[in-house]
């Protein structure tokens, strides 16, 4: 007797599978830009424009701020398109002002952290993807510790507070790992919520790309400040 092959559940494993290959397509597309933006801000004269003038300095970091909180208010709003291309200019101003680490820290340290937080990163991603333990008490209090962080870590550009700094990137990775758990669970749900309307997908898609993109660099931001070898 032939085994009966379930061709709707495999339909739907393959749409969710596709839905989710968005969201980290788009992610690592933001990662290329971030590093090709931070490769021309070391080897071209808009290093020192940037760095050698706090002004313009802390007007990119401001912007970026904005432009992060207004692409995931106004995400329902705006024509996908639109998301994307302010997702990917958030990543690459993000790429001039992450350029001060490539400065301060070794070449070989920053690829051996990457490489560590990549995996770090993807083995996150599979246990909030795969697990069935509910997740969605966590989104309160990581949400309170990432705004936390934010605000310290703004706090601390004035403070130059190194001991402050390294608690502070402890705290990070574990509030960032946590939301990478807990995003991966969060987005599977959205999909199970929305998986009839494409329109909403695709908004969730470029959305989703934006908080992968984001727990992945502050992982491998702090790891590299916990872990780096300085020059």
């Amino acid at each position: 007797m032939e085994a009966q092959v379930d061709f709707t559940y495999n339909s739907e494993e393959m749409r969710l599978n596709s839905f989710f290959a968005k969201i980290y397509t788009w992610m690592v597309a933001g990662i290329l830009v971030t590093a090709l933006m931070s490769f021309i801000t070391v080897t071209t004269p808009l290093g020192r424009i940037v760095f050698g003038n706090s002004i313009i300095f802390y007007g990119i970091v401001a912007f970026e701020i904005v432009l992060m909180f207004a692409t995931q208010m106004l995400i329902n709003k705006l024509p996908v398109s639109v998301s994307r291309l302010l997702f990917f200019t958030y990543a690459g101003l993000n790429g001039i002002t992450l350029t001060g680490l490539m400065f301060q820290f070794t070449s070989t340290s920053v690829v051996g952290i990457f490489l560590i937080a990549a995996a770090l990163f993807g083995i996150l991603a599979i246990i909030g993807y795969t697990t069935k333990k509910d997740l969605s008490g966590w989104g309160t209090f990581l949400m309170i510790g990432m705004v936390g962080v934010f605000i310290s870590s703004i706090v601390n550009i004035f403070l130059h507070n190194s001991v402050f700094d390294m608690i502070l990137s402890g705290v990070a990775i574990l509030v960032f790992s946590g939301l990478t758990v807990y995003d991966n669970q969060l987005y599977k749900n959205i999909y199970l919520e929305n998986k009839h309307d494409d329109d909403a997908l695709s908004k969730s898609s470029a959305i989703g790309a934006l908080h992968m993109y984001m727990n992945f660099i502050m992982i491998f931001v702090h790891l590299l400040k916990l872990f780096g070898d300085n020059k």
